[in-house]
């Protein structure tokens, strides 16, 4: 039967690099344990953990950081009290009761397909500058409404938020993509990364404040469509990825949706 471990260790070969610190076993047992199905998910919501048990698998694989704050447990002076927070301490019960190991594959799965389906899901092309994860697209001349109404088709989203300091008839055609979190100010070496490369626009999964005016400064426009829906088509090509290599185990795909909606 298929181990955890063989699992990791598949993601890990296909990416051509060690799974990173914050990636692998990070609740449950080990990673020598023997699965039947697997469960991948943005994140391990009390849904998710649910849809893993109800499919009566072993194994839920999820993206972000099991705890929080992010990645709580790995900085050396983490906030006073967090393991027992009510939503960690819900989580971890909810795993125990149905006796499921979490891992977690992070940038392997970014660098696998998630910022490459993220780009496809937007019909942007190939990338004219590829950096392992720093890429950046040119498309026709367009304005910034007119990728708006892109994005809001692309992931059936009937809102988005925009950054537009120059206005919407503001004409762009250098995209850059910060996915994910990467439009948060806590990551804005990455918006400059892009600013570098010459974007005059960004797609974002998820900003902020604080991240919005970084590039806002400049005349740079932002479009947000949120964390899990710039994720969720990778991750999902990744679970057919793997059923593909582990024909022996059940692999499923749980879609957590945006967490917030515009009234």
């Amino acid at each position: 039967m298929t181990t955890v471990k063989e699992i990791l260790d598949y993601v890990s070969h296909a990416i051509g690099k060690p799974l990173d610190d914050e990636e692998g076993v990070r609740h449950g047992p080990a990673a020598d344990r023997a699965v039947t199905g697997a469960t991948v998910c943005w994140m391990a919501a009390p849904e998710a953990i649910a849809a893993a048990a109800a499919a009566g698998h072993e194994l839920l694989i999820g993206h972000e950081s099991l705890y929080f704050p992010y990645n709580a447990h790995d900085p050396a002076t983490p906030p006073a009290g967090w393991y027992d927070w009510q939503t960690n301490r819900q989580r971890r019960e909810l795993l125990d009761r149905h006796g499921l190991t979490y891992a977690r594959l992070h940038w392997s799965l970014d660098a696998l397909t998630i910022l490459e389906d993220f780009a496809l899901r937007l019909e942007l092309g190939a990338p004219v500058y590829d950096d392992r994860l720093v890429r950046v697209y040119e498309i026709p001349p367009c304005t910034v409404g007119d990728l708006v109404a892109r994005a809001k088709s692309a992931f059936a989203m009937p809102a988005l938020r925009v950054s537009a300091p120059r206005g919407l008839d503001q004409v762009v055609h250098r995209v850059g993509l910060p996915w994910g979190g990467l439009g948060l100010f806590v990551n804005v070496g990455y918006q400059q990364n892009l600013i570098d490369q010459g974007c005059d626009v960004f797609i974002a999964g998820e900003s902020d404040n604080y991240g919005f005016r970084f590039s806002a400064e400049l005349g740079i426009a932002m479009i947000e469509t949120s964390h899990e829906v710039s994720e969720n088509p990778g991750l999902r090509r990744a679970v057919d990825i793997l059923a593909a290599a582990f024909p022996d185990v059940d692999f499923r795909f749980h879609e957590l949706p945006c967490v917030w909606e515009m009234r």
